[in-house]
């Protein structure tokens, strides 16, 4: 196994856990764990970038990744559209409307990305730029939320530690495939783990209080 294996591994690890535990209290809470913004550029990516990656690399590594979190999304997508309807002010048809209009965008965006900068660069930067974007919004989710419907420290932990690994990959250690070195992920990258941290320290706070709280009751 080469070092870029092992390092795109945990990242697959770490997203896969993240998304587990998305499904779960996605579930639990009759809630979405991951903003639906992000959600939907994050399936399209994936499915695009499956299909692309399984006709250039074939059976590498990362094609399976993708697949799995495919499968995942898929099943988070479905809490969206099941309890999302209670969190927005929207009527039934036009939320599954919205949200559906709103993916098929999304796979246009994926495949201009990829037309203007290649299945390499297109899958990193854009991957990247969601994942810098569902840092904020996971931020902006912990606020709007009176409490932690829908989250958890098994997403938030395992998503920073996955996009810290990649970060060290690809914006230090440099990867064959992608082309070596590439230094704005190094910054993208590290601005996403501090938001990251950020984020874990929020829920870590209210998970303590709420703790807190629910033994005064007893």
């Amino acid at each position: 196994m080469t070092v870029s294996s092992i390092f795109i591994s945990l990242c697959g690890l770490g997203w896969i856990i993240a998304y587990v535990e998305a499904l779960r209290v996605g579930f639990r809470d009759k809630s979405y764990g991951i903003p639906f913004l992000t959600l939907a550029l994050n399936f399209s990516w994936e499915v695009y970038y499956t299909y692309q990656g399984y006709l250039v690399f074939g059976s590498h590594v990362s094609t399976y990744v993708n697949c799995f979190w495919v499968l995942l999304d898929v099943g988070i997508l479905y809490t969206y559209f099941k309890y999302g309807i209670n969190e927005v002010k929207a009527g039934k048809v036009a939320f599954y409307l919205q949200g559906i209009a709103f993916l098929i965008v999304c796979f246009v965006i994926q495949h201009v990305a990829f037309q203007q900068l290649g299945i390499v660069n297109g899958a990193l930067y854009v991957g990247y730029l969601i994942n810098f974007l569902m840092s904020f919004l996971f931020v902006r989710m912990y606020f709007r939320r009176p409490d932690l419907k829908g989250q958890s420290l098994l997403i938030a932990i395992p998503k920073c530690i996955g996009t810290f690994s990649t970060t060290i990959l690809f914006g230090i250690i440099g990867s064959k495939t992608a082309g070596g070195v590439h230094e704005p992920i190094l910054y993208i990258g590290l601005i996403i783990v501090v938001t990251d941290l950020f984020y874990i320290y929020l829920v870590t706070k209210k998970w303590r209080e709420l703790r807190s709280m629910s033994k005064k009751k007893f």
